[in-house]
């Protein structure tokens, strides 16, 4: 049994820690040299052209910007990279970079291969089962939460179901509104999900965009099909097997099944035939696209060109025409936007920016709502003016959405949430990370989006819903088995007993089939004491 567990640690190191470099990293992003196809091409599928960076490199321009400089501050970003740079210090190729996407994916291949091989000399296979957290039975903190969700969608012709996708954890369902939840791509080697989209005619069909679009804790293949509701997932006609590569939303023209836009590193695709071709609209890092609502063949985009200027797009003609608007910010480190269908011509657009003080807290500052009433044509910087952001994190996680029945409620979140009535003049602050109100939700917000009249909320603890507009959540984690473990202890005479550490949602230990949480934070490092095994 030890040697079971100790296997089940290196398994779930590899998923907890697999971060490749992410587009939002400030100490990243400069390493990575963007080979934007043109307008109108197919994504290539192979490995793609991009600067050949070792990984000492980058960990000397980090050390060199930290010299000096206080780490301790939450959301410096200093523990992520730290963990990231150590973790592929063991996938490094023979001059010295991080090996590829496609490196890992055929790796996994070859182990499909011999083990279907092995299948026919009855060979005993392993028999696996999922121990948890998901279901924590006592804790002694009430902010320890279950693990990131990086994107919530439902289907839209079922109000009982809804899905999540996570970042190491893959995508999960749930049929009874949010009580139990089911994994639907535990057999698949790369299980991160940063966009999910069900087809409004057919919910057995559904697309996921694959990685991880905040922290890049794991790397993207492109989009995933599925057609018997996620028994089974087939790659599409999108591929990436370069590790510079992502995706992030994605969504299907609700007026033709067959039609689904994607914002990739490489630009905004789009099929017309369900994924077996597509077609590069808008070149450039897109990070986030909306249709204009009642009107799919328009649609609003942000990301940023290859000199990283960011960018807002207005497509229009359904991708014939595409205009870029100059009233939006061009100097971006992050950029999002919203819409709503109580308003269609409003659009909001939120950013963060490096306000040149020289501070990691100064390159991750707000920079300020944008919002636009004429359909995007032209915008104004909102009244607010004070720190919504409240940490330096907006790299890792920013997020924004407006109420689909009132286009004057504005929501954003970095480590909290905050709320405007007044269509983003004036926000207020709804909850806070540490203090268990009716609003609290778990610390730094990646996700936020109204479906029909419900707000939901993803976070690094899990999934958040109120039906009140914000003044109370409710927690819908529970049984969500989607914890980046660092760490796995397990106790010598009883392997039925162990400790772990998890991803911003504390330390967990497990006594027979019970799961206990002792804090909360970052669990980092756990053991069982070898001789008392009650000791962890």
């Amino acid at each position: 049994m030890n040697h079971i567990f100790y296997f089940l640690f290196i398994t779930f190191c590899i998923i907890s820690h697999a971060q490749v470099i992410s587009p939002n990293n400030p100490f990243t992003k400069d390493f990575v040299e963007l080979k934007v196809p043109a307008k109108g091409s197919q994504p290539q599928t192979q490995t793609q052209s991009s600067k050949s960076v070792k990984l000492d490199e980058i960990t000397q321009a980090f050390d060199a910007f930290w010299e000096g400089k206080d780490y301790r501050q939450k959301g410096s970003g200093y523990k992520p990279f730290k963990r990231w740079s150590e973790n592929w210090s063991d996938y490094l190729q023979t001059d010295g970079t991080i090996a590829p996407a496609s490196v890992l994916w055929e790796a996994w291949r070859q182990k499909t291969q011999n083990e279907s091989k092995i299948s026919t000399l009855n060979v005993p296979t392993a028999n696996w089962t999922n121990l948890g957290p998901a279901v924590v039975t006592n804790s002694s903190v009430s902010i320890s939460g279950q693990g990131r969700v990086n994107a919530i969608a439902k289907d839209p012709s079922n109000p009982n179901t809804i899905y999540v996708g996570a970042p190491a954890g893959g995508i999960w369902r749930s049929t009874d509104d949010g009580v139990n939840w089911t994994p639907l791509s535990d057999y698949l080697p790369q299980i991160g999900v940063s966009g999910i989209a069900v087809d409004p005619n057919n919910p057995n069909i559904i697309y996921i965009s694959t990685g991880d679009d905040d922290a890049a804790d794991s790397y993207s293949i492109g989009v995933l099909k599925t057609l018997d509701g996620g028994q089974t997932w087939n790659t599409t006609g999108l591929q990436f097997n370069n590790l510079y590569k992502g995706s992030s939303e994605i969504f299907i023209d609700p007026t033709d099944s067959n039609t689904v836009w994607v914002a990739t590193s490489e630009g905004l695709y789009k099929t017309t035939n369900g994924g077996d071709n597509w077609q590069n609209i808008v070149p450039g890092n897109i990070v986030d696209f909306r249709f204009q609502p009642g009107n799919s063949n328009t649609l609003f985009v942000v990301g940023y060109d290859n000199a990283n200027n960011s960018k807002f797009y207005k497509v229009t003609d359904g991708g014939n025409t595409v205009t870029e608007i100059s009233t939006i910010p061009n100097n971006s480190n992050r950029i999002i936007l919203e819409v709503t269908p109580a308003n269609p011509n409003m659009v909001y657009v939120l950013s963060a920016y490096d306000n040149g003080d020289g501070s990691w807290q100064g390159r991750n500052s707000f920079q300020g709502v944008y919002k636009s009433t004429d359909a995007g044509d032209t915008f104004i910087r909102t009244a607010e003016n004070n720190d919504i952001f409240g940490s330096s994190q907006s790299w890792y996680d920013m997020a924004l959405t407006v109420s689909d029945t009132d286009p004057n409620i504005v929501f954003v979140g970095v480590l909290n949430i905050w709320k405007s009535e007044n269509g983003g003049d004036d926000f207020f602050q709804i909850n806070s990370w540490s203090s268990r109100t009716a609003a609290f939700t778990h610390a730094d917000i990646h996700f936020m989006r109204y479906f029909d009249g419900v707000l939901y909320a993803g976070t690094d603890g899990g999934i958040y819903r109120s039906y009140s507009d914000g003044n109370a959540f409710e927690d819908l984690s529970n049984t969500l088995s989607i914890a980046q473990l660092y760490t796995v202890s397990t106790s010598r005479p009883n392997s039925g007993k162990l400790a772990g550490g998890l991803q911003d949602c504390g330390g967990f230990a497990m006594s027979g089939s019970l799961w206990n949480s002792y804090h909360g934070g970052d669990g980092m490092g756990s053991a069982v004491d070898p001789f008392q095994e009650d000791w962890y």
